[in-house]
């Protein structure tokens, strides 16, 4: 009787615990749509309104889904915050229920969702119309006064964590291990196309040659479309 007494009881209180976990996350949505808009933003470096249609579009394209001890908006505040700083320190009043390993998993998740194709064709659009490369062109032409020019294109180098394997191929010559990412964005700074599959120790021009965008630029010219990316 005893045992079954105390079998009852860490029952009993496993239930609590995790209805108080829910409660909390409740707390935690009500706590960060109250969150003034600037200061959202710099914690996730998105809008409120890109956020929920973030959400919308990983529940509805991707199989990422939330749990009762974990929502699907915690997950994927908690892996902006950690994309936003690198780091894994808590924010108040969203993720410091979580432990370093849980946030981790959120974080991989998250990152496997974004990465969905669906996703990707949707926020990730080269111009592929005559009628898309007008529009920008004649936003550039008006901002800034730089005629034909569709894109400005750029590497970065994005600092990772030593790997166990192909060291060489990542340590860059500023002396550290990075991925060295091409990105072309438009007059709203608009990513329009990524590649990052190279490591921190190859030449710009040479992921610039293995792009997609380099022969479809070639391409246009010799159609007789003289477009420009802008670049150093």
């Amino acid at each position: 009787m005893h045992t079954l007494r105390l079998l009852r009881a860490a029952h009993n209180e496993s239930v609590w615990l995790r209805r108080q976990k829910r409660y909390n996350y409740r707390q935690t949505m009500e706590s960060v749509e109250d969150m003034p808009e600037l200061l959202f933003v710099e914690h996730f470096r998105l809008n409120k309104s890109t956020f929920r249609r973030l959400c919308n579009d990983l529940r509805v394209h991707t199989s990422l889904r939330g749990s009762k001890e974990i929502p699907l908006k915690i997950k994927v505040l908690t892996a902006l915050n950690f994309l936003a700083t690198g780091s894994y320190q808590r924010i108040v009043g969203v993720s410091q229920n979580l432990t370093q390993r849980t946030t981790s998993r959120c974080v991989r998740q998250v990152v496997d969702a974004l990465n969905h194709p669906t996703l990707m064709s949707k926020w990730i659009q080269f111009p592929q119309t005559v009628q898309e490369r007008s529009l920008i062109k004649e936003e550039f032409q008006r901002k800034y006064n730089l005629p034909g020019v569709i894109g400005c294109i750029d590497c970065t180098h994005i600092a990772i964590v030593k790997p166990s394997e192909e060291e060489h191929a990542f340590y860059n010559r500023k002396g550290y291990h990075s991925l060295n990412v091409q990105m072309v964005c438009d007059h709203n700074l608009k990513i329009m196309n990524i590649n990052a599959k190279f490591g921190g120790a190859t030449h710009d021009s040479h992921i610039w040659s293995s792009s997609l965008v380099e022969p479809y630029m070639r391409h246009l010219h010799e159609s007789g479309e003289h477009v420009w990316l802008l670049g150093k």
